[in-house]
């Protein structure tokens, strides 16, 4: 057993603190003030903000490896049959694009296709952050921590997420916001889909992939990549109406789905030396 792994699997809650501590400050990393010093571009920031983001992803990529969680990085036909269940957390990410406001015309484009890129670049290194750190390295410690059924796996999903969301609070450092509770709200929520996306898939792949399209809705119109109004009353009904719909088929799939593999797939079950 490897040291990293025999020291996260006997002082778990310290490490996840470790992990926890470092996500925020790699997500804090001043990388504007490059952009700055070269004219202040859009396109330069987002360009800088990936290469920062993805740079800091290395360490809890490593992490993963020497905790023993190096099968979230492989993928299999058994693995990419899995990921079919997580098509309903899928269209939940998905859904936070807005399609419905674009074609109806309450929202426009106003980046061209070289603008789109780093944007979408910059977004997706959002997800590679986050997710190795918490749905790659806290998700599974915490499951070291509860019963290895079930109902362990659903509080080991529950607690990563509400660290996940819980951690956007130092957002208020910048200024007091009542955004930054929204924020912290559906951080839960979209830590909620990715872990389960996750355990369904086998892999940090798709989680990655989800968050990141997650966020290119979520920063179009923030980022100026896109005005208008989102949240038309077709938006919103049409955002209820999915997400209670989905949120229930994610809640069956669990119910029903037998997880007892994740954990040998985990490395969960190996005690300490």
């Amino acid at each position: 057993m490897k040291p990293l792994e025999k020291s996260a699997k006997k002082g778990t809650a310290s490490m996840i603190v470790t992990v926890v501590l470092y996500a925020i400050g790699a997500s804090s990393v001043p990388y504007a003030w490059l952009s700055d010093l070269l004219g202040g571009a859009k396109e330069l920031e987002w360009i800088f903000g990936f290469i920062a983001r993805t740079a800091c992803a290395i360490l809890p990529i490593y992490l993963i490896l020497e905790f023993g969680f190096g099968d979230l990085f492989k993928l299999s036909a058994t693995k990419l049959k899995g990921s079919l269940l997580a098509i309903p957390s899928v269209l939940i990410a998905v859904n936070n694009l807005p399609i419905i406001p674009l074609m109806s015309g309450y929202m426009s484009i106003n980046a061209n296709f070289w603008q789109f890129i780093p944007f979408v670049l910059n977004c997706l290194s959002i997800g590679i952050l986050e997710e190795v750190c918490f749905r790659g390295c806290v998700f599974p410690l915490f499951a070291y921590k509860f019963s290895k059924d079930k109902k362990g796996l659903f509080w080991s999903v529950v607690c990563s997420s509400a660290v996940f969301g819980g951690v956007h609070i130092v957002n208020l450092l910048g200024g007091f916001s009542p955004f930054v509770f929204l924020q912290m709200g559906y951080s839960f929520l979209i830590g909620l889909i990715c872990a389960f996306a996750l355990i369904v898939s086998g892999n940090i792949y798709l989680p990655i992939l989800m968050h990141g399209v997650y966020d290119v809705g979520g920063f179009m119109v923030s980022e100026g990549i896109a005005s208008g109004v989102i949240w038309t009353l077709p938006n919103v009904i049409w955002t209820a109406v999915a997400s209670v719909l989905l949120g229930a088929v994610i809640i069956i799939i669990f119910i029903k789905k037998d997880f007892s593999k994740l954990n040998g797939n985990l490395n969960l079950l190996r005690n300490p030396e």
